[in-house]
């Protein structure tokens, strides 16, 4: 290197001793000259200044021989090529069944240009797995920086889940339960990953802060179909959603946008929908219409019939589902008509109190729905509520200094949570009433479980709030009805003491399975802990040895334990399952589910369905509801189910069992859910005994639904569907595999670590002393069923470490000489290419250069560029200047004439161009 040159011009970059890097601002004058370095600008001697050498000046001066110079300018060259082979998507490490329409997917995504996208596969397909392997993908090739996942409230913990224990991509979530919050700084600016929910980010504050942050490479919209925009008359409303969508799109390189029914039968509000995606790619929706076919360039739609497995056979096995109906015991009935007059007067007092009454509306909302659990559950809870007015009485009595009426109120409390909390007579049990006494005292006081009704309600009706609703019904007392106490003391002393029907249906239903099959696996489905409590309680007792386990909500990793200890051969034969504990678990090896009750949106009842009916199945899955038909809720469960079959029958959508297709009760139950609020349905059948008004609305909004999905099917029919012959070039990764396990074998040696084979498909990394580091396959199937095992794969966080650091190998390390079939020396340049457009879009190809010193370019050479890197070494036959000379002349305007015959430097973009690799052909 030169010390002490005065050749130095403006702009040329240096290294001073003391201040690092720097950029010439002057020539020199008098043996100093001007510069600007991280400190700001500087006079400095001559002196102390060398001139700084470029990567390329860097790798062209050390080119030498030497075996273990020529492992490692391989290991730096595979560590660049490994992230963007035609495969990569197919190389995840992630324990996930790789199907073929998500793989042909993800390439087709990952390729594109631009990548704007309306994913809207059917419920089921793996919409979350396909987003995370374009992730994946995208990040593996290094175009994707900064990403925001925007998802309903519901679904944060799930996509959170799902991209950081899956798939490594380090995801954080915003919002105030999240990991961060925007209070002190915009986190849009400071964080570069990040999930949140999007009545988190809508509000206009946020889509300013949103504004002011950085571009991001992609952002992510799940159930888009709620980014909508109407027109009524000559106006367009949009939405608060649509609002954020469109402040988004422009501010992201990539967009895209997932629903499984994008179009809600509207055809305006679809094309609004288009227009985030491509805004020139129709005038109006009557343009769309006319060319449908154009929404190829910018929607993917596979459905079930589409899919199927690597060799082509079905993906999903047949489904068989049975309605089980009966009526109310003597007892049941009477009880249920008392509870049906205590939420009547609520919702009455709830509707006359106007907007103060919303909360006491939704609170007699969360009892009816547990009614329609179990009895069990509701009385339940009536006990827990009832415990909670008679503490709020005796706090009242207290503010009033009436002593003897809290003492009183105070012992009735303590009664309460003996009977409740099932605590003995004795020192211990008073002491541990005390306790629950002070603790629910404090929650009065504090009012936390306001909180709960909060959590509770849930935008999108789903079952996931179920978890927070039992609570809030019982703790929630500042809304209350007029003598509520002894109105719950009169219910409860009306509750029916034999065995709940619906329990014995159950139950009997059990044992006609297990007398035909002993070993057979049973899911039971019910929305409330209350019921899922009398189950396995019935079950154990009825039939002890059977076992019983319940997967809990929030904990994923009991959920997991819960499911592999049902997965065993010898483990427990019924799993008992909430909403909560149904989400990201799979149990395609039970063939047999009953929904002990039903969700009110029939949607979650297909959720739950899908957790056995799902790929993997390889039987019928048979599942069984069970209805009280003379409840409000049993008929018009029934009632919407006959109109189902009714409109398959006249479309021909039934199958050979007579059920309804299952992609027909899909389509029409979605478009259904966009129209109907069932919460409302379902009150106001309360005061509608005969289900005269229900029936009229059921059947309107079902006549849409069918008339939405035949627009729909109209629209989407000249879609393009799924063929097995586009995945045929990622179907065999075998060799994909090979180098990326040849690549690990070189790459921990000089870590005193070997990647040793102990059979076809496994592999052991272990340290030099023996020490076991971690155990490999290379049988997706095989880490599927073995927790011990790891996937290879290229986001596997040991394969990432490694490749970080031999892409980060010193340039001086990177140039070999090699001895090979020529006829003269030839220069073979590797170059990392990364071409960017106006608009953000980056693209990364690994481009190999190879001419002769005339300037004669050698293509047989470019063709088997990897074969020379692992050739004999030999003597470097040019000096350093004559490299330099021929890359300045000849090389790298040859570079330049490539790239522009692709078309990677035309137009108003740019490109840059690293040399990753060079070697010296003798």
């Amino acid at each position: 290197m030169d010390y002490g040159d005065t050749n130095f011009i403006p702009g040329e970059r240096v290294h001073h001793t003391e201040f690092g890097q720097g950029v010439v601002l002057e020539p020199p004058l008098e043996g100093y000259l001007r510069a600007f370095f991280s400190v700001g600008e500087r006079r400095v001697p001559l002196a102390s200044l060398r001139r700084q050498l470029s990567r390329t000046e860097r790798i062209l001066r050390a080119v030498q021989g030497g075996t273990e110079r020529a492992r490692k300018a391989w290991l730096a060259y595979e560590a660049h090529a490994l992230p963007i082979m035609e495969s990569a998507s197919a190389l995840t490490s992630a324990k996930i069944d790789l199907l073929p329409h998500q793989v042909v997917l993800t390439h087709r995504v990952a390729t594109a240009s631009p990548r704007r996208f309306l994913i809207a596969d059917e419920v089921g397909l793996g919409k979350t797995i396909e987003t995370a392997l374009v992730l994946r993908e995208l990040a593996s090739r290094g175009e994707l920086n900064r990403a925001l996942m925007v998802v309903p409230a519901g679904l944060v913990n799930n996509w959170h889940r799902e991209l950081n224990d899956v798939f490594n991509l380090d995801f954080e979530v915003f919002g105030s339960e999240g990991d961060i919050t925007d209070r002190k700084t915009n986190a849009f600016a400071k964080h570069d990953r990040l999930i949140a929910s999007i009545d988190t980010l809508k509000r206009p504050a946020r889509i300013k802060r949103l504004q002011e942050a950085p571009r991001w490479d992609l952002v992510v919209f799940d159930e888009a179909h709620h980014l909508t925009a109407h027109r009524t008359g000559g106006k367009v409303r949009k939405t608060e959603n649509y609002k954020l969508a469109e402040a988004l799109k422009d501010h992201a390189r990539d967009l895209m946008l997932l629903s499984a029914t994008p179009h809600q039968g509207n055809h305006f509000q679809f094309w609004m929908l288009a227009q985030l995606l491509n805004p020139t790619l129709f005038d109006g929706p009557e343009e769309m219409l006319e060319n449908r076919h154009r929404l190829n360039t910018i929607m993917i739609r596979r459905t079930k019939a589409d899919a199927c497995r690597p060799d082509g056979s079905p993906l999903f096995a047949r489904r068989w589902v049975h309605t089980e109906s009966f009526l109310m015991g003597h007892e049941e009935r009477l009880f249920y008509e008392r509870l049906r007059e205590y939420l009547e007067d609520g919702f009455d007092l709830a509707r006359r109190q106007g907007s103060k009454g919303r909360a006491l509306g939704f609170l007699m909302a969360i009892f009816q729905k547990i009614a329609a659990s179990s009895f069990a559950a509701v009385r339940r809870t009536l006990k827990r509520r009832l415990l909670m007015l008679t503490l709020h009485e005796a706090l009242l009595r207290d503010k009033e200094l009436d002593i003897e009426g809290r003492e009183r109120l105070l012992d009735e409390a303590r009664a309460l949570i003996h009977q409740e909390f099932d605590l003995p007579r004795d020192s211990m049990g008073r002491s541990g009433v005390d306790r629950v006494l002070a603790d629910l005292k404090y929650r009065l006081v504090k009012k936390l479980d306001e909180e709960a009704l909060e959590m509770a309600s849930d935008p999108y009706g789903s079952e996931y709030s179920a978890t927070h609703a039992e609570e809030a019904a019982s703790a929630v007392i500042d809304l209350h009805l007029p003598e509520e106490r002894l109105r719950i003391g009169d219910l409860l002393n009306a509750f029916p003491q034999q065995r709940e029907t619906k329990v014995q249906k159950l139950l009997d239903g059990l044992g006609t399975l297990w007398r035909q099959n002993p070993g057979e696996k049973i899911v039971i489905f019910a929305t409330y802990l209350g019921t899922v409590e009398l189950i396995a309680r019935e079950i154990d007792a009825v039939f002890p040895g059977q076992g019983v386990v319940v997967p809990r909500g929030g904990d994923h990793g009991a959920k997991l334990a819960a499911e592999r200890r049902f997965k065993q051969k010898d483990g427990p034969r019924v799993l008992v399952c909430t909403a909560a504990g149904r989400e990201g678990i799979n149990l395609q090896f039970a063939r047999i589910l009953f929904n002990f009750d039903l969700p009110w949106n029939p949607m979650d009842m297909e959720q739950r369905i899908g957790r056995i009916h799902r790929y993997g199945q390889n039987h019928t899955a048979q599942v069984y509801n069970l209805v009280l038909s003379d409840t409000i809720e049993g008929r018009i469960f029934l009632l919407l189910d006959d109109k189902l079959t009714e409109i398959a029958r006249t479309v021909g959508k039934v199958d050979d069992q007579g059920n309804v297709a299952e992609d027909m009760r899909a389509q029409i139950l979605g478009q259904l859910s966009e129209r109907l609020n069932y919460d409302r349905l379902y009150q106001e059948a309360l005061s509608d005994p005969e289900l005269k008004r229900t029936k009229v609305e059921l059947e309107a909004a079902l006549s849409n639904s069918r008339e939405a999905r035949q627009v729909v099917f109209d629209l989407f029919q000249d879609l393009e569907g799924f063929s097995l012959d586009d995945y045929k070039p990622f179907s065999d990764v075998s060799s994909s595999l090979q180098r990326l396990v040849n690549f690990m074998s070189a790459a921990v040696a000089d870590r005193q670590q070997k990647l040793v084979q102990t059979d076809e498909q496994t592999y052991d990394l272990v340290t030099s002393d023996g020490a076991h580091r971690a155990r490999f396959t290379l049988n997706r199937e095989a880490a599927n069923e073995h927790d011990d095992l790891q996937l290879l794969g290229l986001d596997h966080p040991l394969v990432q470490q490694e490749l970080g650091r031999w892409r980060s190998l010193p340039p001086e390390e990177v140039g070999i000489a090699v001895d090979g079939d020529v006829d003269d020396t030839v220069m073979l340049s590797l170059w990392m290419v990364e071409a960017s457009t106006t608009n953000g879009e980056r693209r990364v190809v690994l481009q190999p250069i190879a001419v002769k010193k005339d300037g004669t370019r050698v293509p047989v050479v470019e063709r088997q560029s990897e074969r020379y890197l692992c050739a004999p070494t030999a003597s470097a036959a040019l000096s350093a200047d004559e490299r330099l000379a021929l890359f300045n002349q000849v090389v790298e305007p040859t570079l330049q004439r490539e790239l522009k015959h692709k078309g990677a430097v035309n137009g108003e973009g740019s490109y840059s161009a690293e040399l990753i690799g060079y070697v010296e052909i003798q």
